[in-house]
């Protein structure tokens, strides 16, 4: 038996996991390796180091320019390769860990830095609202929320799909 077309990916989780993310993502690259001590700044302007930034800041902040760049090409690339979802679900589930990552990485910018949007910054926008965004995007797509309902859940054998009972099917085979 021919097994179902896998289901279509809702265009909202595609326009946030094609588009928004990783554009947004290579902003933060071009940011973090272009205009360092802009990202420096923005990131705790008390402890900036100014225009005159350390050498191994220079090459930790190219380093992270790096991976941001890898994340970005990463997820347009593999989740544009294809609709299997065990495959988007996946990637989907390490971009949320990485999510609580990083949130907690600003942690040391003190606990105002995830409620007090008044005193965000543009990176603050991109590091807190932008990841509460993202993280609750990914756990609705990994919930199926917004998917076409297609009665039967994910894992239920073809036989019991169709009204055909386990024992019948393995008879019949």
């Amino acid at each position: 038996m021919a097994t179902a077309p896998p289901a279509p990916v809702p265009s909202l989780y595609r326009f946030v996991f094609l588009w928004l993310e990783p554009v947004s993502t290579l902003t933060g690259a071009v940011y973090a390796y272009f205009f360092q001590p802009i990202y420096l700044n923005l990131t705790h302007a008390p402890s900036a180091p100014g225009s005159d930034i350390p050498i191994a800041t220079s090459v930790v902040l190219a380093q992270l320019a790096n991976l941001y760049l890898g994340l970005s090409l990463i997820e347009a690339s593999i989740l544009r390769a294809t609709t299997e979802l065990k495959v988007w679900n996946a990637l989907i589930v390490c971009l949320l860990l990485a999510d609580f990552g990083h949130l907690y990485s600003v942690l040391p910018l003190g606990a105002h830095v995830y409620w007090a949007y008044w005193r965000w910054n543009a990176i603050d926008y991109g590091n807190v609202p932008f990841v509460y965004f993202l993280a609750i995007t990914r756990i609705c797509m990994l919930l199926r929320l917004g998917f076409p309902s297609q009665g039967v859940s994910e894992g239920v054998s073809e036989g019991v799909s169709e009204g055909v009972s386990e024992g019948e099917r393995l008879k019949s085979t």
